[in-house]
């Protein structure tokens, strides 16, 4: 973070100074417990803890400056910037920090894979630019603005992912990161129960442009249907990605080499080009061409895109895989939706091909009305492709089991389980050497915990 004084800050949130003008502050926090040396502490008032309460344990760790709610008892020889809203402000203080840097802003939301695609695009950039990115999934109200906050003097380009739950989120997220570039991966019912219809869905995700300029650049996946339909309906220059035909930019001649990745060929106006992402799953090769995309844009050669492209390493909990006495797991533990849990479902059976497979799925959450036919339609898949073994857990899952039985050429061993706990003892009876297991489920089924116990050690931190 570049330095700035408590003046600039004050100035900067619209808020009251109650401190000398020239403090300097360098980075920013919202806990009290680190080394706060150097920083603004945020106090946010949260359901179960208020920030403010421990204002005096960020100052004896050093915080030289406090963000904090007007009326809130902050002590008067703490240094303070008071205001309305500390959430808000927050907001306000990243946004005029973003006018700051005049470099490649590129912003990406979508109902899934948002954070693989903005891992990618950034790997790709890096190939050319110093690449500052949001960190993990940090693209919420709170996240999205400490993100922003952490772009240094020598950051040549951004990518920050935009996450919502509902209506004007990511509106407020947009006009704080004014991309150049916006990217929407898909519109699917992940958050329906909230928004109704995947048209609503679609007007939420369309908010990323409220903070772009008219010169702007939207990139959008063309193998999605209302996406796709987008096509001469936007104000801003567009650019479509895909493997169906009708797209600007077009994969094809797809080539799955197994858990090494996808190789596949790319249309250019000189010459087509071959590329390879080295992640299992054609939804990897969606993620390397929303990036090309977005390189393209920016200027990059084929061969810079080509290294940036080899250069892309997954997130934990997102398709890693790990291999223990000759059992492979495939942990997507990280969350799930009807579309990437096929795209899992992908992989394993890529992955798994001439060996027994086992599909661990925990439930799917916030699909309201479309949940049972959601669950019923990943168990008709899971038997279709001929998986050996569903372990269905939770709730809904039972549908996951319900949804194998419609296929009546079903071969695959279906069971449901209330918890993780129980779903192991079985796992672990009958798995053996060869096998390869996915595990894959909303993030409060914690199945990444049941990877743990199984592989039987801690990830590495």
């Amino acid at each position: 973070m570049i330095t700035l004084t408590a003046k600039t800050i004050a100035k900067m949130t619209q808020g009251r100074l109650r401190a000398a003008e020239g403090i300097g502050v360098s980075k920013i926090s919202i806990d009290s417990r680190q080394d706060n040396t150097g920083s603004l502490f945020v106090a946010i008032p949260g359901e179960r803890f208020d920030g403010h309460d421990y204002v005096q344990q960020a100052v004896n760790n050093g915080a030289t400056l406090v963000l904090a709610q007007e009326g809130k008892n902050i002590p008067d020889n703490i240094p303070a910037v008071f205001v309305p809203d500390t959430v808000k402000a927050l907001g306000l203080l990243a946004s005029a920090y973003r006018d700051l840097f005049k470099i490649p802003v590129v912003a990406v939301t979508g109902s899934v894979g948002k954070t693989s695609t903005k891992e990618m695009i950034a790997s790709i950039l890096s190939a050319k630019f110093r690449v500052h990115k949001t960190k993990g999934n940090f693209n919420n109200e709170i996240g999205l603005p400490l993100s922003v906050l952490e772009l240094e003097d020598h950051h040549e380009a951004a990518v920050f992912e935009l996450g919502m739950r509902g209506f004007g989120e990511i509106s407020e997220l947009s006009r704080i990161v004014k991309p150049d570039i916006a990217v929407i991966t898909n519109i699917g019912i992940t958050h329906i129960e909230r928004l109704g219809t995947r048209q609503n869905i679609l007007k939420a995700k369309l908010e990323i442009l409220d903070g772009m300029d008219k010169d702007g650049t939207v990139v959008l996946n063309g193998d999605d249907e209302l996406l796709s339909g987008l096509k001469g309906l936007l104000p801003h220059k567009t650019v479509f990605y895909g493997i169906n035909e009708g797209n600007d930019i077009l994969a094809y001649d797809l080539c799955r080499k197994g858990e090494a990745g996808v190789s596949f060929k790319v249309q250019s106006p000189q010459e087509d080009t071959e590329y390879f992402v080295p992640a299992p799953g054609i939804h990897n090769v969606h993620n390397a061409l929303a990036g090309l995309a977005v390189a393209r844009i920016l200027g990059m050669t084929e061969s810079e895109i080509k290294e940036g492209m080899a250069a892309y390493t997954g997130e934990r909990l997102r398709l890693s895989i790990e291999e223990k006495d000759g059992i492979k797991f495939i942990n997507d533990s990280y969350n799930a939706a009807p579309s990437s849990m096929k795209a899992a479902l992908d992989v394993l059976n890529d992955i798994g091909k001439g060996k027994r497979k086992w599909a661990v799925l925990g439930d799917m959450l916030e699909l309201g009305d479309y949940s049972e036919d959601a669950h019923r339609e990943i168990g008709r898949l899971v038997s279709t492709l001929g998986i050996d073994y569903l372990v269905g857990i939770g709730k809904d899952a039972r549908y996951y089991v319900k949804g194998t039985e419609e296929n009546q050429d079903n071969r695959t061993t279906a069971i449901l389980f209330d918890s993780i706990s129980d779903a192991r003892n079985y796992i672990q009876t009958l798995m053996q050497k060869d096998d390869v297991l996915l595990f894959k489920g909303s993030r409060m089924m914690k199945l990444d915990v049941l990877v743990q116990e199984l592989i039987g050690k801690e990830w590495n931190k």
